[in-house]
């Protein structure tokens, strides 16, 4: 007999610290390597994966008679160097329920390292599109991602959520206002060209830092970024005169163009350290004042080495210090969170209901087939018959055929779907199968995950949206 459910293997904020996060990372173009390498095991149906700079999480739809946990703890042992004893601590593991309620409160915010953020689900809406692009996502788990991105919106769109919560560019903006109380007069180096680079190069300017610079490895990129910031810049102060408001600088003289600023923020997805001792070396050798530095990190894996904090005149913050010194929430937030935790519930209740009543997906294929075949012999019968009919007369009958048969069908629709909504244990099945065959359907169980007409209308309307993440 086969069972099935869903598995999510993950590691995030809340569980370990960020040089243990940075080795389970996955480069985004690795995962769809990783998708493939996933879907070959033994027993997966489905996978997708979620990579972003505070979790690294597989979310499996599995036949528990065939897969190994042995075999994808193996995997995470030799993609992160370490001991699968090690994996095992410093990973989470949910099935079915659990998963999906994990899913829902990722993709809304609330499991954030920054309750709130909206960067999460876009992220999510990215891993979703790997997913399907790749085909290892399938009826299962594209209805729970579909769902929890629909609720994500739904919850941002009902609440004031996104105007009380930060993104990492916004925390960091916060943090350095609360160091200088002013930025007016302080210059700004941004390193990278992502989406998080310009809502913070954004936030900057709109809380009045008036020299922004910024660079990259990419240095097209970084120019034509530099061009979109101006002109949004010359909108935003409705003139018809093009001030340049943003920089740039060449990468190769990074040492240099660090001397010159006060605060500096990297999110790039480099594998390695971007600035290292010997960077801040070069640049001490070269900086004209004594003023302290305030280094922000966004990267997983860090692109800015962690033993540079421990030099005079440098501070250096990562996403788990950002959070930690915004850790404070207000009291509207918490209201909020608590509303939005109410319907999650809700949410997750009624995914619960459609994930047993899958069980019942077979025997209702075979109803449906059963009376469809029904009605197509009686309408033949009645033409060989009654060949006075004319053609509105069959559509008329064909109509309340359908209709009576609609209504006949209801009641064991309803009780098929009761019986699956039982614990999705051997002895409930076998209940269903008996109650299906006394109906007249039979079907063979193994066959319960084969294309259905009513799985495949749960995952329609997919609907993936491109963006840039960190």
């Amino acid at each position: 007999m086969v069972l099935l459910k869903i598995l999510l293997y993950g590691i995030s904020h809340k569980t370990t610290p960020i040089e243990i996060r940075e080795n389970y990372t996955i480069e985004e173009q690795k995962i769809p390597e990783q998708l493939a390498e996933i879907k070959s095991f033994s027993g997966v149906e489905e996978a997708v994966i979620l990579s972003t700079c505070n979790r690294t999480e597989y979310y499996l739809y599995i036949d528990q008679n065939t897969f190994m946990h042995g075999e994808m703890l193996r995997y995470l042992s030799n993609y992160t160097g370490y001991e699968i004893s090690e994996v095992i601590s410093t990973s989470y593991g949910k099935s079915n329920y659990e998963a999906a309620e994990h899913l829902f409160s990722v993709a809304t915010g609330l499991d954030s390292l920054i309750i709130g953020e909206t960067q999460i689900l876009s992220q999510v809406k990215q891993a979703f599109a790997f997913a399907i692009a790749q085909k290892t996502s399938g009826p299962i788990l594209n209805s729970l991602f579909n769902k929890a991105i629909s609720f994500s919106k739904k919850m941002h769109t009902k609440t004031n959520l996104d105007q009380l919560s930060f993104n990492p560019g916004t925390a960091a903006v916060k943090i350095y206002k609360e160091e200088w109380q002013s930025i007016t007069d302080k210059r700004f180096l941004l390193i990278g060209t992502g989406k998080m680079i310009q809502l913070t190069a954004k936030t900057l300017f709109y809380q009045g830092a008036t020299h922004i610079t910024l660079t990259g490895r990419n240095e097209q990129k970084v120019k034509d970024l530099e061009h979109e910031l101006n002109l949004w810049a010359q909108a935003i102060l409705h003139t018809d005169v093009l001030n340049r408001y943003f920089f740039t600088a060449d990468f190769n003289h990074l040492p240099m163009s660090i001397a010159v600023a006060d605060g500096i923020i990297a999110a790039t997805k480099a594998q390695y350290h971007l600035i290292t001792e010997k960077t801040i070396e070069e640049m001490a050798a070269i900086r004209l004042t004594m003023k302290k530095q305030l280094f922000m990190d966004f990267s997983v894996p860090r692109n800015i080495e962690p033993s540079i904090q421990y030099i005079d005149g440098i501070q250096v913050f990562d996403m788990d210090q950002i959070s930690f010194r915004l850790e404070k929430v207000d009291l509207d937030k918490e209201k909020i969170v608590r509303k939005i935790a109410v319907d999650l519930n809700e949410e997750v209740a009624a995914f619960k209901h459609w994930f047993k009543e899958r069980n019942a997906v077979p025997y209702l294929d075979e109803l449906n087939e059963h009376v469809l075949e029904l009605k197509e012999k009686t309408l033949s019968s009645l033409e060989r018959k009654l060949p006075e009919l004319t053609t509105h007369q069959i559509l008329l009958i064909d109509k309340h055929m359908h209709s009576m048969i609609n209504q006949m069908k209801r009641k064991p629709i309803e009780s098929l779907k009761e019986f699956a909504r039982k614990n999705a244990s051997k002895e409930s099945k076998n209940d269903l199968k008996v109650f299906a065959e006394a109906l007249g359907i039979s079907v063979e169980l193994d066959d319960t995950e084969q294309s259905s007409e009513v799985l495949a209308a749960e995952s329609q309307g997919i609907s993936i949206e491109s963006n840039d993440t960190i």
